[in-house]
């Protein structure tokens, strides 16, 4: 019951003040649902009749905020900012459909972000064998690590990759990317084998990259996220520069304000 309220009052969302009647909203007021309806409105922003500047976007100078959304969840997630966490949740949202909403209207590969769902809906169902059991009514019980291991596999599987580091993303950061590498020669099963990569001849006049790999597979035996940890450590330090600017204000308006009384009392000699 509780449930059916709650979707009762999501498909009687009401429109910010002053915009109930506008014509071009129709389609987000008709749309069944609060996924809908940001999904209408995006498609209305994109549209020929949308905004010029929405309208121009493509994927690629989407990349930027969709990066930038991405890092301001993890601040608010990391400093329990649970207001700034809605919000920055429905900028990623927005920036995944208008991603899709782009991809619609590819005149030579279009899909649509229906597509995207039945895609991600198949492959979280196959990727769960422990989960969910098949037509012949088998299913596997694994425990966490057991779980983890099996995804890593069926997906190596399902994309045909030739290396355990194919599909790593060259994009991000050399932190995330030494990590992620670091995880999969790990996770390998040969990873003895694969191991003694991490020694091979540099190129580089000094050694301070080898040292932060080491740091890094250091902190995967360990079992600590580094780029956490890091991020973590940064905010610490960000938060003491802080505290000695402020100190240092201080003194300079309790210097200035000490010589702004020593001047009146000049004047008033006088």
């Amino acid at each position: 019951m509780a449930h059916m309220h709650k979707q009762e009052a999501q498909g009687a969302h009401r429109l910010p003040e002053g915009y109930e009647r506008c014509p071009k909203l129709d389609p987000v007021r008709e749309a069944p649902d609060a996924f809908g309806r940001v999904r209408a409105l995006v498609a209305v922003l994109h549209g020929p009749d949308g905004c010029p500047w929405d309208g121009a976007q493509t994927n690629e100078s989407l990349l930027k905020p969709l990066l930038e959304e991405t890092y301001e969840y993890i601040d608010a997630v990391e400093t329990d900012d649970r207001d700034n966490m809605r919000e920055e949740l429905g900028d990623m949202l927005l920036q995944s459909v208008f991603q899709a909403q782009v991809c619609s209207e590819d005149p030579e590969d279009p899909f649509d972000l229906d597509e995207v769902c039945d895609r991600l809906v198949d492959k979280l169902i196959t990727r769960h064998p422990q989960v969910f059991a098949s037509d012949d009514g088998t299913s596997r019980a694994l425990g966490a690590d057991e779980t983890l291991a099996l995804w890593e596999r069926m997906k190596q599987r399902e994309k045909r990759r030739a290396s355990v580091l194919d599909g790593i993303s060259k994009a991000q950061g050399a932190l995330p990317r030494a990590a992620k590498v670091v995880s999969r020669v790990g996770k390998s099963q040969r990873a003895d084998e694969l191991d003694a990569a991490f020694d091979a001849p540099s190129a580089l006049m000094h050694d301070h990259a080898d040292r932060i790999l080491r740091i890094v597979r250091e902190a995967a035996r360990d079992g600590v996220d580094i780029e956490r940890d890091l991020r973590m450590r940064l905010r610490e330090v960000e938060t003491a520069v802080a505290a000695i600017e402020a100190s240092h204000a201080d003194d300079a308006t309790a210097t200035a304000a000490m010589h702004g009384g020593a001047e009146g009392d000049d004047d008033a000699d006088q």
